[in-house]
């Protein structure tokens, strides 16, 4: 067992529970072990703080001066070989989100480039050539710090009236539909489907891209959702005018998350829920990857995740409390977050345009219009338990187990069981002055069984 570590005195996060229990993990494979028959290698002594899987964000779109958008297209364009640097260089955003305890995500990839709307949904050289680089990270290397899963593409196919902050020209010249082979030209057939490869690991996704989000009511969406979750990608709906039928069918169709729910979306009405009814149809067991119910009719009504950006900005409290008491199993929080994340206050370029940064939130300058927001992980952590008064590993959940379980991941990421990658975080309570609940701090990231950052080193 030479290689095995034994973290001791813990409070490891155990479904919805803190439990007093040892963890081991293999420091050269990277993956945690079952308790060995013989004396680990070396110990860690935890000093009875918290112990919880490595988090993982679904929806980012840039941080710390780097915007996965233009950047990637820009540095694409050049020809530069640099996505080993863009993981592995400290000053970007893969290394220096490691101290909040982020550790891998989908990289989401808008459409922002005013001159670029053309060639984006014209399928030429605009999304296919960039995305490879957002694909899944190529080593297990720690010092990468947060890993890529794969490219989460975040447009064209919206409802025009819910486009948000994406260009509208990019989204209007993608026409009126979003049938298969509209999208495989968009993106590129080869970044989301590798005819080569038939064999996967599990978990694995087909090409560069691991999860999309579309309007489901645009015509030949509904094909496309089956099409593509078919061949393993995750079907998102967002940015849509669908009322609740239409949502509802995108959800039959294949579709097992909603991107950001209330924003960009229609409202709910008592005689029109609209998206947000497809939280509350009644499951069958906790056990199903989407989750369901038999009807009336012998049929099948599923339930989606569903991801939160819990800033305040983007949605009020109460409102996060409604979607959650309708389905405490489907909530992610995600940060939505973008590239003045880790700066100052103030007014960034952004493409073509400028962002406008005042703590979490983040405008298009000159205007009301959120365009994301700059808020961690471990923020949205504090505020769900501030707001919800629910339990340590009830919002761990929301950035582990849950979002593993989108991603089709439950086995390698989110977990402390055995073969799964040794991603945690090592975290302490610390009590906030008028609050009575504790906030929670990352003292220790580990990523593949080494430790990436210690608050005590900085």
């Amino acid at each position: 067992m030479a290689h095995v570590v034994q973290l001791t005195n813990t409070r490891l996060v155990d479904g919805d529970q803190l439990i007093a229990q040892s963890l081991w993990f293999d420091s050269i494979k990277g993956i945690f072990v079952s308790h060995p028959q013989h004396a680990p290698a070396s110990t860690v002594d935890c000093q009875n703080r918290i112990v919880a899987p490595g988090f993982l964000d679904l929806q980012i779109n840039g941080a710390y001066g780097f915007d996965f958008s233009e950047d990637v297209a820009r540095l694409s364009e050049a020809d530069h070989d640099w996505h080993d640097e863009l993981l592995a260089d400290n000053d970007q955003p893969a290394a220096r989100e490691v101290p909040s305890g982020m550790q891998a995500m989908p990289i989401s990839f808008a459409m922002n480039r005013e001159k670029e709307e053309s060639k984006a949904v014209a399928g030429s050289d605009y999304s296919p050539q960039n995305l490879p680089y957002l694909g899944p990270s190529r080593s297990r290397r720690p010092s990468e710090g947060t890993e890529s899963l794969g490219a989460h593409c975040e447009g064209p196919f919206f409802a025009h009236n819910r486009m948000g902050v994406h260009l509208p020209a990019a989204i209007h010249a993608s026409g009126s539909t979003s049938e298969p082979d509209r999208v495989f030209q968009t993106y590129g057939s080869s970044n989301l489907v590798d005819a080569e490869s038939k064999e996967r690991d599990a978990g694995s996704i087909p090409s560069h891209v691991r999860m999309i989000t579309l309007a489901p009511e645009r015509p030949g969406a509904l094909d496309t959702i089956r099409q593509l979750s078919d061949e393993g990608i995750v079907m998102s709906i967002g940015h849509m005018a669908a009322d609740y039928q239409q949502a509802r069918a995108g959800v039959d169709a294949g579709a097992t998350m909603v991107t950001h729910l209330y924003n960009q979306m229609n409202s709910h009405h008592h005689r029109e829920p609209g998206p947000l009814g497809v939280l509350t149809d009644t499951d069958a067991g906790p056990e199903m990857r989407i989750l369901g119910q038999g009807t009336e009719d012998g049929g099948v009504k599923r339930r989606p995740y569903f991801g939160i950006i819990a800033d305040g900005s983007h949605v009020h409290p109460a409102s996060l409390r409604l979607a959650y008491q309708a389905h405490p199993d489907g909530l992610v929080l995600v940060t939505d977050a973008l590239l003045p994340l880790g700066g100052e206050d103030g007014t960034v370029d952004w493409g073509s345009r400028q962002l406008t940064k005042q703590g979490v939130s983040v405008k298009l300058e000159g205007t009301d219009t959120i365009a994301g927001s700059c808020v961690t992980l471990l923020e949205c952590v504090n505020n769900f338990r501030r707001w919800t008064g629910a339990s340590i590993p009830t919002a761990m959940r929301a950035v582990t187990s849950t979002p593993a379980a989108v991603l089709g991941l439950e086995h390698v990421k989110g977990t402390f069981q055995a073969g799964a990658d040794a991603d945690f975080v090592v975290l302490s309570e610390e009590a906030v002055p008028g609050l009575s609940s504790s906030e929670l701090v990352v003292d220790q990231v580990w990523k593949f069984g080494v430790k990436v950052y210690d608050r005590c080193d900085v």
